[in-house]
């Protein structure tokens, strides 16, 4: 058995290796769903941060991300990219572990992400976090969000089991 995963085998053109279904949430990774956009090169992401919209600002779960570290108001509620590599296997998901099943994922992705709501006395408030421009709402149906999962399911590598040796008392 392979240890790459069924992606891998298919860029090294193994033409068998993504299911017609997986083909399509590919194809969709990179044009509708806009995923590419964040998570690309070989672990599936950019390295950079983004605010997703799930800062809870003024909340009892707030939680500020980069801006923590940098005391920048633009990078109020920025997290890093997670890469995409065994995504299947890393649940729960969002730095906070919101999400405990993918399809919650796919569906705040495909609506667009939470974005704060300004109270009046938040106008002029500097830390009043503001999405990444590039969190749109998707607008996928229910068959290509399975594709998008699908595909991501290809990007997950065999489980491998070590036999540990006893050691020497």
């Amino acid at each position: 058995m392979s240890r790459r995963t069924p992606f891998d085998r298919f860029l090294a053109k193994d033409k068998k290796a993504l299911t017609d279904q997986q083909l399509m949430g590919l194809h969709l990774f990179r044009t509708k769903a806009r995923c590419i956009n964040c998570h690309n090169g070989p672990l599936f992401t950019d390295n950079e941060f983004h605010n997703d919209g799930l800062t809870y600002y003024g909340r009892k779960y707030e939680d500020l991300g980069l801006y923590n570290v940098t005391k920048k108001p633009e990078d109020v509620g920025k997290f890093k990219t997670p890469g995409l590599r065994n995504v299947m296997k890393t649940a729960p998901w969002f730095h906070n572990g919101l999400f405990p099943n993918i399809d919650g994922v796919m569906n705040m992705y495909n609506i667009g992400m939470p974005v704060q709501r300004v109270k009046p006395e938040q106008v002029n408030d500097p830390l009043l976090p503001k999405n990444d421009k590039l969190l749109k709402g998707l607008m996928l149906s229910n068959a290509e969000k399975d594709a998008v999962v699908s595909f991501l399911d290809a990007l997950t590598s065999p489980t491998v089991l070590i036999r540990v040796d006893k050691l020497p008392q």
